[in-house]
């Protein structure tokens, strides 16, 4: 069993869904775990208290990964808070629900959507590779998109894509110190992105027809992935891609 006691671990958009997933996974396995939130306030703050009646530790800060200046206080003040930095997961990420084709994406959606997903992505990991100590890891979660080009899914896919690159980078620049750099590219999730209200039955026949397990992917699945990159299991594992698509190629 992975052992992360006396580990501090922050992860960027973690009040809910994936982010949280990993937070509370890294918290059961011993890691004090910063819960990243940009808007909701309530439900980081549950799941900090969730995370604390299970018996870990845990604290909520509020930051906006668009702006610099909330991500660099948002890593300032997780050290403050317990005076190291082991594992960052840049997580937050904004998904479009209605996919516009290229030809019809605004010039505000596509600038809402790269602040995030990859400007918030480049600054998370800038402020992790200073902050994060020798021997640390950093992980970021990008999306099975960037594999698979398909109409309606540019602007997302798109701006996932430099993340990826980033991680390359990253990981031969922080290797001398021990530090893995990793991203995990999971497919559709249920419970997350486009699909935290639901799935509608057609997109799961969809599934079956072409993924080998014949199932979405669950957070948990994604938070597995999450463990093993945090672990000792990883220690030499870096610049890698983690598909997780049970079999398939999307």
């Amino acid at each position: 069993m992975t052992n992360l006691k006396s580990k501090v671990a922050l992860v960027t958009g973690s009040a809910r869904r994936i982010g949280k997933a990993i937070a509370e996974r890294y918290a059961s396995l011993g890691a004090s775990a910063v819960v990243n939130f940009s808007n909701n306030e309530k439900a980081a703050l549950d799941t900090a208290a969730s995370i604390e009646r299970s018996g870990g530790t845990a604290i909520a800060i509020r930051a906006d990964v668009s702006k610099v200046a909330d991500i660099e206080r948002l890593f300032a003040t997780a050290v403050e808070q317990f005076g190291r930095l082991d594992i960052a997961v840049a997580n937050a990420g904004v998904e479009l629900a209605d996919h516009p084709l290229i030809a019809d994406v605004s010039e505000e959606t596509f600038d809402r959507v790269f602040a995030i997903n990859a400007r918030g992505a480049f600054f998370t990991l800038q402020c992790a590779a200073k902050h994060v100590v020798d021997n640390g890891r950093i992980i970021y979660v990008g999306s099975s998109t960037t594999g698979y080009p398909m109409p309606g899914l540019g602007i997302y896919g798109g701006s996932k894509m430099p993340g990826q690159y980033f991680v390359e980078v990253l990981a031969q620049e922080l290797g001398h110190r021990g530090v893995t750099v990793n991203s995990i590219l999971p497919t559709a999730i249920e419970g997350a992105g486009i699909f935290s209200q639901g799935v509608d039955a057609s997109y799961r026949d969809a599934v079956k027809s072409y993924r080998p397990m014949a199932r979405m992917g669950s957070v948990n699945d994604v938070a597995d992935a999450a463990e093993y990159f945090a672990s000792d299991l990883s220690s030499f594992v870096s610049g890698h891609h983690l598909l997780l698509s049970s079999g398939a190629d999307r």
